[in-house]
């Protein structure tokens, strides 16, 4: 077990079209000498709670992590979710760490915010929205965090920490302000990917035996029309909000429109209503109540809305001047986006072991206890 070195990539919204439409040979060599799952992301598919659910090898009802965004159904108050207080489950740094796994692991990731969320027990822990000077001595400056360049920094960062400090355990987390900007069949989208492969190649190149993970942790659709289920509830009478799961700081990104929404009543009494109306509603997909959704989708029953809604494949929520909106933006949170690739090379497991994107890390940790 100490000889294992492992690499997990998570690509931020690197569904199966972005792998499909690009020219990436190593990636596809990896595949082809391991494996190619199509795998699933966990419900909301978005960032945080994906990237935690990766990082623990669990589901949202044992991390605790269900949004970008939570709301405290008693007092109504809400936050960011931007560091580790809300988080319930060890990371695999901790679990590493404990079984004296590893002497180094590291984690690297495009935000801030995830770094907060992740970074404890991690020896070596880098956000290349605001890294370390001995990173910036050995990699370069840093693009901006509204740039395709800034995901190859933080690539090059991972190959750079690999030669010189070879830790056993490397999470990386890039992110998507490509996929939200651009579709797959677009030039940039096409170099962005391109780019990560070849530095990708000269990670593989350096370290031909380390165990290699690639996923991601949601896919990317384009969105023609945004609602509010807050206040579709409220032209029926019912006094609600809704806040989007996807909801945070990174506004550029998406304009906080995502695929998922939790709607909080004023009056629980009238959820039966509440369901019935937006189960109605153009553009609504799947309408669950906290108790279905918790149950459905692994979500902590206390960190949810009082009902949980899915857009349609063109649709996403955000807190609106209408109860409806055309819009041209490309985002995700829906179950639209919940389907993603895994890809192993080098892994002691089968491909069937994979059923979802958190597997790499409930297989790695489970080998470690």
């Amino acid at each position: 077990m100490k000889n294992r070195k492992i690499l997990i990539l998570c690509i931020d919204a690197g569904g199966h079209d972005y792998l499909a439409a690009s020219d990436i040979p190593n990636i596809r060599k990896l595949a082809k000498e391991g494996f190619y799952q199509h795998g699933n992301a966990v419900i909301p598919s978005v960032t945080n709670v994906n990237n935690v659910s990766i990082a623990t090898g669990t589901f949202p009802d044992r991390h605790g992590i269900t949004s970008n965004y939570f709301v405290n159904r008693k007092t109504g108050k809400g936050q960011y979710i931007e560091d580790d207080r809300f988080l319930l489950a060890p990371t695999l740094f901790e679990v590493a760490n404990s079984t004296q796994f590893a002497d180094t692991t590291a984690l690297f990731v495009t935000k801030k915010k995830l770094l907060r969320m992740l970074e404890g027990s991690a020896d070596i822990a880098v956000a290349a929205e605001d890294p370390p000077n001995e990173f910036i001595n050995a990699v370069g400056d840093v693009e901006p965090i509204y740039s395709k360049e800034i995901n190859f920094w933080l690539l090059n960062a991972v190959r750079w920490t690999l030669q010189k400090y070879s830790p056993e355990i490397v999470y990386c987390s890039t992110t998507d302000w490509v996929q939200h900007k651009y579709a797959p069949e677009t030039e940039i989208s096409q170099e962005h990917m391109a780019e990560l492969d070849r530095i990708l190649g000269e990670i593989v190149d350096n370290a031909p035996d380390r165990e290699i993970y690639i996923t991601a942790d949601h896919g990317m659709m384009e969105k023609s029309t945004a609602l509010d289920p807050g206040r579709v509830l409220s032209h029926h009478g019912i006094s609600a909000n809704s806040i989007p799961i996807i909801k945070d700081r990174y506004v550029e990104h998406h304009g906080n429109l995502g695929g998922a929404a939790y709607v909080y009543l004023e009056n629980r009494d009238e959820l039966d209503f509440a369901v019935e109306y937006l189960t109605n509603t153009h553009g609504i997909e799947e309408v669950y109540t906290a108790e279905d959704a918790a149950c459905l989708f692994h979500l902590h029953p206390d960190r949810i809305g009082d009902i949980f809604v899915l857009a349609d494949k063109g649709t996403v929520f955000g807190v609106l001047d209408m109860a409806s909106e055309p819009v041209s933006v490309r985002s995700h949170g829906s179950r639209h986006e919940s389907y993603v690739p895994i890809i192993g090379y080098n892994s002691p497991w089968l491909a069937s072991e994979f059923e979802y994107n958190l597997d790499i890390g409930r297989l790695l940790i489970e080998s470690l206890q």
